[in-house]
């Protein structure tokens, strides 16, 4: 492995400070490193930086610092080229970033003999329809690796929403949103909205109501094999779509439809320890309850 890229938290000076050592310990291997140009750290230590473009075609191996935000901040580097990505944590124990500080040279180490396991992850896929024509926007089709979130402004009326199966109207109701999620997401947002733990290897999706406004209002776990359809009902309701938790710069209309499936991509998370999953989940949920 001779191209790593480091992407780290820019709202935390231990993250950023953390993502230098590891770029001082990887060039002292003749390790050639990339910063993308929005990150802080290049900017901090007046370290050469790329263009996201270039960023994303040079390197074979891609390093998150930082919790779980940043490595779905960074994860979408990796989309394209199916480049395989580790996770430091720095800070709260999350479920996408499993190495801690403690393990990181020899993680690190592992990385650079290429001694490591690639899990894969499932990734979906969306995109908007208006009068059964694609809204032509030039991130579509959307990507996520955790959910695909569509809700309402806060203070604004709940919306109507309609999930179609194969063409099969199959539930209504008014909610102040909707969660699909792949089972990665499925102990973020998702769970918080009630939905089920999902273990991230299986291949599902996940439908969730945010605060639904009905007796039924459990979740959907279906076949990502399905042709899924969200209609959504908003008249004048000002509702927006969220990609991983980054709201997108698109309006949604009064009857338009998001489709939703899985993607031919794959997120390679590098792993050490085929039972983190069982592991964190443990350490993180099990204790707060």
């Amino acid at each position: 492995m001779d191209c790593i890229g480091l992407i780290s938290n820019n709202e935390n000076i231990k993250a950023i400070n953390i993502a230098k050592d590891i770029y001082d310990y990887l060039k002292s291997k003749k390790i050639k490193v990339f910063l993308v140009e929005d990150d802080k750290l290049p900017k901090k230590y007046s370290l050469n930086q790329v263009s996201k473009e270039e960023f994303e075609n040079s390197i074979k191996c891609l390093i998150s610092i930082g919790g779980d935000g940043t490595f779905l901040r960074a994860a979408r580097y990796t989309f394209k080229n199916g480049i395989p990505i580790m996770g430091v944590n720095v800070g709260n124990l999350g479920f996408l970033a499993e190495i801690n500080i403690s393990d990181m040279y020899d993680s690190l180490d592992k990385i650079i003999d290429d001694n490591f396991e690639i899990e894969k992850r499932m990734l979906i896929s969306g995109s908007l329809f208006r009068d059964k024509i694609l809204v032509n926007e030039k991130d579509v089709p959307y990507i996520a690796l955790n959910d695909f979130v569509i809700t309402k402004s806060l203070l604004e009326k709940i919306i109507e929403i309609k999930i179609i199966i194969n063409g099969v109207p199959l539930l209504s109701y008014g909610a102040d949103g909707i969660i699909i999620s792949t089972p990665t997401g499925s102990t973020a947002y998702s769970l918080s909205a009630g939905g089920p733990v999902v273990e991230p290897k299986n291949e599902s999706i996940i439908i969730t109501p945010i605060c639904a406004h009905t007796l039924f209002s459990r979740s959907l776990v279906i076949s990502p094999d399905n042709q899924i359809e969200i209609q959504i009902n908003s008249k004048k309701t000002d509702v927006s779509i969220n990609v991983d938790g980054k709201k997108q710069d698109i309006k949604i209309f009064d009857g338009d439809v998001f489709k939703v499936g899985k993607s031919d991509k794959k997120l390679n998370l590098i792993t050490f320890n085929k039972n983190i999953f069982f592991k964190i989940f443990k350490e993180k949920l099990i204790k707060e309850t």
